[in-house]
C-alpha cells in the first residue's frame, strides 16, 4: 500500500515538474521574434556591380564609358557594401541599398559610348576646309554666295560667302562662319528625304539673334528645317501632310551668343526630342505623322533656307512645293561645324556619345 502511494506521489511530482518546464519555456518564447536579415540579393548585386566596374574603361571609343562615370559608380557600390557589412543594418536598409545600387547601375550603363548607327548616317559635313560629305554617301556640297532680298533683313543679305573660322576646340580653319546668306548647297538626293525618322546633329555658335536663323533646310516648310528662332532657341519643323506640320522648340535653355553648343533634334511620329550638349532638354509627344516626301527639284541648304535657284519674287502659295517667295526666307549668322543627318532616331546614349567624342577630338 505504501509503494502504491509512493508511486502515485512520484507521478504527481513528475507531472508537476514537466508542467513547470513547459510553462517556463512558454515564458521565454513570449518575447518578440527577430527574423534574420536577408542579404543574399544585395550581395549578388554588389558582386555583379564590381564585375561591371572592374571591366569598364573610360574614354571616347565605342564600348568605353564617359570620363568620370566610374568614380560615381564606385561611390554607389561602396555605399551598398557598407550597408551589407554593417551587422546592425535592418532589412529595410538592405532593401533600399539593393534598389539604389540597381539605379546606379542603370545610370552607369547609360554612360557607355554607343555605336552611332553608321548605316543610318546619310550626311556628314565635317567642314574641315570644304563641304565634302564624310558619310560615304557622296552627298558633298558647294559653297554658294547668298541670294539677295531674302527675308526681312534685306539690307544685310546677299553676296555673302561662308568663310573658314576657328572651331569649337580653338583650331583655325576647321569650321565655317556663315553671314549675309552665304551657304552650302547640296543637290537633291532621296537619301536626304527621311521616310519615317530623322536626327540632325551639329555644333553651332550663333552671333546674331533673329527670326528664321536657318541652320539646315530641306525645302523650308515643304520638308524639314532646323533653325534658331527670335528667342535663340532651337526650332524643328517637319511637314507631315499637306497643310500639316510637327514643329516645336527646345523650350529651355536659350542659347547664348558667341558660344559653341552641340545641338541635336530627333523626330518620329509621336515624339520630337531636343538635346543641348549631349543632354535631352525637351521631349514633345504631341507630334504625329511621318515626314512628307520632297520634290526632287529642291536640294538641301546649310545656312540659308533654300538653294538660290528655288526662290521666286512673287508671294505665291507654296502648297505646290515649287514656288518659294524669297521674302519669307531666312539665313544664319554664326559658325557651324560637324553637321550630321541620320534617317533614324538616335537614342540619348548615342547623342551623348557624339557629343563626348566631338567635344575633345
Amino acid at each position: 500500500m505504501r509503494n502504491s502511494s509512493f508511486m502515485t506521489s512520484l507521478k504527481v511530482l513528475m507531472a508537476f515538474v514537466l508542467l513547470f518546464s513547459v510553462f517556463q519555456a512558454c515564458k521565454k518564447d513570449d518575447g518578440p521574434t527577430v527574423d534574420p536579415v536577408n542579404t543574399t540579393a544585395l550581395r549578388a548585386r554588389i558582386d555583379s556591380a564590381n564585375t561591371l566596374y572592374n571591366g569598364a574603361k573610360e574614354g571616347t571609343a565605342v564600348g568605353s564609358y564617359e570620363v568620370g562615370s566610374r568614380a560615381t559608380y564606385k561611390t554607389a557600390i561602396d555605399a551598398a557594401t557598407s550597408v551589407l557589412n554593417n551587422t546592425a543594418s535592418t532589412q529595410t536598409q538592405v532593401n533600399n541599398a539593393y534598389v539604389n545600387l540597381g539605379q546606379a547601375t542603370t545610370t552607369f550603363r547609360s554612360k557607355q559610348v554607343a555605336e552611332i548607327a553608321p548605316d543610318k548616317l546619310v550626311l556628314f559635313l565635317k567642314l574641315d576646309g570644304n563641304a565634302n560629305d564624310a558619310s560615304g554617301k557622296g552627298l558633298s556640297g558647294s559653297l554658294v554666295a547668298g541670294a539677295s532680298g531674302v527675308g526681312s533683313d534685306t539690307a544685310n543679305v546677299g553676296g555673302g560667302m561662308a568663310t573658314l573660322t576657328t572651331d569649337r576646340l580653338g583650331q583655325a580653319n576647321l569650321a565655317y562662319m556663315f553671314d549675309k546668306g552665304g551657304h552650302i548647297e547640296i543637290p537633291y538626293n532621296s537619301a536626304l528625304n527621311p521616310a519615317k525618322e530623322l536626327t540632325i546633329s551639329m555644333w553651332v555658335k550663333p552671333t546674331v539673334i533673329r527670326a528664321d536663323n536657318y541652320l539646315v533646310s530641306m525645302g523650308r516648310w515643304n520638308g524639314y528645317k532646323l533653325q534658331l528662332q527670335s528667342a535663340n532657341k532651337v526650332f524643328l519643323t517637319v511637314k507631315t501632310a499637306p497643310g500639316k506640320y510637327s514643329e516645336h522648340d527646345n523650350e529651355s535653355p536659350t542659347l547664348d551668343l558667341n558660344k559653341w553648343y552641340h545641338i541635336a533634334a530627333t523626330y518620329k511620329s509621336g515624339e520630337m526630342v531636343f538635346y543641348i550638349d549631349g543632354t535631352a532638354v525637351k521631349t514633345w509627344t504631341d507630334v504625329t505623322g511621318d515626314p512628307i516626301g520632297i520634290k526632287n527639284t529642291i536640294g538641301m541648304s546649310i545656312g540659308q533656307d533654300l538653294p538660290n535657284a528655288n526662290y521666286t519674287n512673287v508671294a505665291t502659295d507654296e502648297a505646290d512645293g515649287t514656288n518659294f517667295y524669297r521674302g519669307y526666307g531666312g539665313y544664319f549668322t554664326g559658325a557651324m561645324d560637324e553637321i550630321r543627318i541620320y534617317n533614324a532616331v538616335l537614342s540619348g546614349t548615342q547623342i551623348r556619345s557624339i557629343y563626348n567624342a566631338e567635344k575633345s577630338l
